[in-house]
């Protein structure tokens, strides 16, 4: 089958967990069918990008489309006028601080708007691609929802939900607070939603728990669940180690605002708790944070790694902390760690979807003195870490095997395209 993947983010390098996610499913099933990865790039770095993953993934074709900052004089105005306002957006989203993070800026926050005009470029690229043919169209990411209504009625549509936004939004209001903008905000993009997803034939979460909750939106014979293998960058641990190592490790990259709020709640109310009862801990911080950042926080004890190409071996031996409370989907950092033997403590947020029992694949807590103290437990108890992470590798293996992944995407695929072609009873 030829398959057009329409993206907002090149899933190259593995940085984000949405790079992993798309990368990973992308190579377990490259040999099953033709993929043609269309996503815009804003640096000539992303070009470099863009060579580098086609060399990684052969069999699958990459057109990455520039956007940046060159742009015709002869576009529009109204579409000029609204990449302006979105890139005014954009900008004021970049600068909000968040009640939680440790300068304590009293700023109300707005939840992420994704629903922008694509590029002209962009667009094109995609009408050309359909042209050239295609069998089916695949978006991914709340930033590509409206191109439900405008891909070919002739072609299958699917969409792959990696975060419901109504669920994201919703999350955001009750952790920062109400308000009439904020409602107004979260009301329309549940409205706008809805409306996007129905366009599509078939829309895939990446767990039963998001499936279910998809039903408010579209038809349950139009939901799917379809989860991502492990990140083709880590896989299974060979050799996983049997005893913590006396660090705690926290995964998310400053771009992700969910992973602002989680580093903030753990460098203000859980870490201080978890450092003072377990000595000589070390946290160690692995992803991209911007200098002010990390002069915010000054304790010897946590150590800014950013981003590490070997992501393996740093986890081994330590205990992954996942306080998340904002957002959906399923968390790559812990399948990852999962499948590495990595203990890991987390929020129901956190763990949602993956299917986790608390005190036997994950220790999962809400508020911040027990989550350190589960922490803490978790670290004097040999027997515990052990196995939670006996557990957390047989927990991904069966839900996460690139093989079981490939088998159930495939039957969706299949499903989705006969209904589509199935003659109509009327």
């Amino acid at each position: 089958m030829r398959i057009l993947v329409a993206t907002p983010y090149l899933p190259w390098p593995l940085h984000s967990g949405g790079n992993a996610a798309q990368f990973s499913t992308l190579r377990c099933l490259a040999n099953d069918h033709q993929f043609t990865v269309v996503a815009p790039i804003y640096t000539e770095e992303q070009k470099i990008h863009a060579q580098e993953l086609a060399a990684q993934l052969p069999q699958i074709k990459v057109r990455a489309v520039f956007v940046g900052s060159s742009r015709p004089t002869s576009t529009p105005w109204p579409v000029r006028l609204l990449r302006r306002m979105a890139a005014r957006a954009r900008r004021t989203l970049a600068r909000t601080r968040f009640p939680d993070s440790l300068a304590n800026v009293a700023t109300q926050p707005l939840p992420y708007y994704p629903f922008h005009p694509l590029s002209d470029s962009y667009i094109a690229a995609l009408a050309t691609e359909i042209q050239l043919g295609a069998d089916l169209c695949q978006a991914e990411f709340a930033e590509m929802m409206p191109l439900g209504s405008w891909f070919p009625g002739t072609l299958p549509r699917i969409f792959v939900h990696h975060q419901i936004h109504a669920v994201y939004a919703e999350r955001f209001a009750n952790t920062y607070g109400h308000g009439p903008f904020v409602d107004y905000l979260a009301c329309m993009m549940r409205t706008q939603e809805q409306a996007y997803l129905r366009k599509f034939d078939g829309v895939i979460a990446l767990s039963e728990h998001d499936r279910i909750a998809l039903e408010d939106f579209v038809p349950a014979d139009r939901t799917f669940a379809s989860p991502f293998p492990i990140p083709a960058d880590v896989n299974f641990a060979a050799n996983p180690a049997s005893e913590w190592n006396g660090q705690f490790i926290f995964i998310g990259s400053e771009a992700h605002m969910p992973n602002q709020d989680a580093l903030a709640w753990l460098l203000n109310n859980i870490w201080p708790r978890i450092a003072a009862r377990v000595t000589n801990a070390r946290l160690i911080v692995i992803g991209k944070w911007s200098t002010s950042w990390r002069q915010r926080c000054t304790s010897p004890a946590v150590e800014f790694l950013g981003f590490i190409e070997n992501l393996a071996t740093a986890l081994h031996g330590g205990i992954m902390l996942v306080p998340l409370r904002v957002g959906s989907g399923i968390r790559t950092k812990i399948i990852v760690a999962l499948a590495q033997g990595v203990p890991v403590v987390t929020t129901t947020v956190g763990g949602e979807g993956l299917s986790l029992s608390d005190g036997t694949d994950a220790l999962i807590r809400d508020e911040p003195t027990a989550f350190a103290a589960a922490a803490v437990h978790l670290a004097s108890t040999r027997q515990l870490w052990c196995a939670i992470a006996h557990a957390g590798m047989a927990q991904a293996t069966r839900h996460f095997a690139p093989e079981q992944v490939r088998r159930r995407r495939n039957e969706i695929y299949a499903a989705i395209s006969a209904a589509h072609h199935r003659p109509s009873d009327i």
